[in-house]
């Protein structure tokens, strides 16, 4: 199940909720009653393994051995590859 963050508008306080993702969101803080909004934050994506282009991540400092200027290495690539 996934957990869901939400902090109080009236004391502050912030909690975090297992529910399910068809359960209605929470309204009222636990320790006030006072209402509450959800907490949205950041979720970070690392593409691994093959099957992947080379635009589906952010460049890496360093050479990008050849490719399209995204890869960080010269195997094959796709846009790479379309632009001979």
């Amino acid at each position: 199940m996934p957990v869901y963050a939400y902090e109080c508008q009236k004391c502050g306080h912030a909690f975090e909720v297992e529910q399910g993702v068809n359960d209605p969101p929470k309204q009222r803080c636990p320790e006030c009653r006072g209402k509450v909004n959800k907490v949205f934050s950041a979720v970070g994506v690392l593409f691994k393994g093959s099957g992947f282009y080379c635009t589906d991540s952010k460049k890496k400092s360093g050479g990008n051995g050849g490719g399209c200027g995204s890869c960080d290495s010269g195997s094959s690539c796709s846009i790479a590859d379309s632009k001979k």
